[in-house]
């Protein structure tokens, strides 16, 4: 990742088993930022039986039994630490900064359905000066 580019958006795809969770993870982001903004799509049919929780993390680490390592982004105010959905796309700005170098973002994805469904979300960042 590049901090001399002032914004940027790191997409993640992927699609969470029945039954099961998966942790994307992001190439390494050598620069400080702010999370300024996350949009996730959610599929017809989802049901709102997945759940989606966003991370800053000090480590590569894809985790599937458990929680990822770092700081749930949504954890810090609100009411519930994950998004969920039904043929919608949730697009909010929410800012939290994270003042050191070289961290991961990750998406965690809990599939309570007995579907398969697709992830499909971004983070837009700003890196600091």
């Amino acid at each position: 990742m590049n901090p001399n580019n002032k914004k940027q958006t790191i997409s993640f795809f992927g699609t969470c088993s029945a039954s099961s969770n998966i942790t994307l993870v992001s190439q390494q982001i050598s620069g400080a930022f702010d999370v300024k903004k996350i949009r996730a799509s959610f599929a017809p049919g989802v049901e709102r039986l997945m759940k989606l929780k966003f991370y800053i993390s000090p480590d590569p680490e894809a985790p599937t039994t458990a929680h990822p390592n770092g700081v749930n982004i949504l954890q810090q105010t609100g009411q519930a630490n994950y998004i969920t959905g039904d043929n919608e796309f949730k697009e909010f700005e929410h800012e939290v900064r994270n003042p050191t170098r070289n961290a991961w973002l990750k998406v965690y994805a809990e599939n309570a359905d007995t579907f398969a469904h697709t992830i499909d979300a971004q983070v837009t960042l700003e890196y600091l000066d």
